[in-house]
């Protein structure tokens, strides 16, 4: 899109703090995060075929709840500290040391500049989902042309999302990046660093003058867990870290709470992530919200009422992990129309649970067992609270909750030691 300049406040005079949209909150922002299909009671009529098809309505519903709220606060803030750090002064330094250190000749200074945070939460919570619909209120590249009369012919890339190379690579990160700005603008930097075999040490050096000279906002790094208990997980930290100096882009880390273990180990790079840290839902108004949301959606030919007690039920049988919800719902309504029984109910619910989420069914008992922590949105790296990777977890929750309580650390680390991100569906 084309760029659309609105004052800022806080970087008057700024391009491309102005090109960004504006920020929104309350009944607003909700209504722009919001996901919700058209329904109608006479769907309950279609035939077997068009019911079933209809079904994937509920994976399409979205209800924000206060993960999406925080995050949409911290990727807009993110995006503006980082663009609010560009002057015309600051880009032709950058881009002149960033040079040199490629050419071998100096070292590439500390730009900074950058924000960056992390999203830790259990697996099936709603983050990728969440991030996804945050991003999608802002557009992926903004062209701009001429600023205040003045010719201001470059793009801005408000973010870019790469997922974590299984085995914890940097080389393979840097050419995910590079795939991503090839799509977006046309170039071929992938093709360039293949075709030339570059080495580590000047590709993050080439991305840092890429990154730079396509003004890139905010890099979402996925499914950061990937590097826990690899050798090279350090390693990769310490690249982001100098990735923030060098090219300046805030990064936003997403993983499950198997990753804290890697961010933990040093001081410079827990400093750098800290951020928003989510367990599972509490059984209160907003698993609530969210029920309710979903259960609008039945396409039985009979409709089902959502009783206190059903509510209760499903929260013990999900234990308030949005995506096991989601899926014990479809696939509880799969079975009601394939079976003819057409209409919900505990029976159908346990059969649609054994069926299709046997696997998590122990996972979801022992989960039971242990009471939702209270929110806490800020990750402490306290040196109590760093461990080793190499330190086994163990695997008997009872006994974890004890060592945790002797050693003076709160309780959720031992459930972060226990969970270790695993509701894999």
């Amino acid at each position: 899109m084309n760029a659309e300049y609105t004052t800022s406040l806080l970087y008057p005079g700024n391009p491309y703090v102005e090109a960004l949209p504006p920020m929104l909150a309350g009944q607003e922002l909700i209504r722009a995060l919001a996901s919700v299909p058209l329904y109608s009671t006479s769907d309950r009529d279609r035939s077997t075929g068009e019911r079933l098809q209809l079904l994937s309505a509920l994976y399409e519903f979205y209800q924000p709840l206060t993960m999406t709220l925080d995050l949409y606060c911290e990727v807009y803030n993110a995006m503006q500290h980082c663009y609010g750090q560009y002057t015309p002064q600051r880009e032709t330094a950058a881009l002149q040391q960033g040079y040199a250190a490629m050419q071998g000749k100096a070292v590439a200074a500390s730009i900074g500049g950058g924000n960056s945070f992390s999203v830790v939460g259990v697996s099936g919570l709603g983050k990728s989902t969440a991030l996804q619909r945050v991003l999608s209120l802002f557009p992926q590249i903004i062209h701009h042309e001429r600023y205040n009369g003045q010719m201001l012919c470059c793009q801005q890339i408000p973010y870019l999302v790469v997922q974590t190379p299984h085995d914890g690579s940097v080389k393979a990160m840097i050419l995910d990046i590079y795939l991503q700005l090839d799509a977006l603008l046309g170039t071929s930097y992938q093709h360039y660093a293949l075709a030339h075999k570059l080495t580590l040490d000047v590709l993050v050096s080439q991305l840092n003058q890429i990154v730079r000279v396509n003004h890139v906002g905010l890099l979402v790094i996925d499914e950061l867990q990937n590097i826990a208990y690899r050798k090279n997980g350090i390693r990769f930290i310490n690249f982001l870290v100098q990735l923030i100096n060098g090219a300046g882009v805030s990064i936003c880390m997403v993983g499950t709470p198997r990753v804290l273990q890697v961010l933990q180990q040093e001081f410079r790079s827990a400093r750098r992530t800290t951020g928003l840290i989510y367990d599972r839902l509490p059984d209160d108004k907003e698993f609530a919200l969210l029920l309710h949301g979903l259960w609008h959606y039945q396409y039985t030919r009979f409709a089902t009422d959502l009783t206190p007690e059903m509510q209760s039920w499903l929260y013990r049988k999900t234990q308030g992990i949005p995506d096991v919800l989601v899926k014990l719902l479809y696939n509880a309504q799969k079975l009601c129309i394939l079976d003819g029984r057409e209409k919900l109910d505990y029976e159908v619910l346990e059969s649609a649970f054994l069926k299709n989420l046997g696997m998590v069914s122990d996972y979801m008992a022992e989960l039971a067992t242990v009471r939702v922590p209270r929110p806490q949105r800020e990750v402490k790296h306290s040196p109590a609270a760093i461990r080793s990777p190499e330190a086994a977890a163990p695997h008997d929750l009872r006994g974890t909750l004890r060592a945790t309580k002797k050693s003076g650390r709160p309780p959720l680390d031992a459930y972060v030691d226990y969970i270790k991100g695993e509701v894999e569906l």
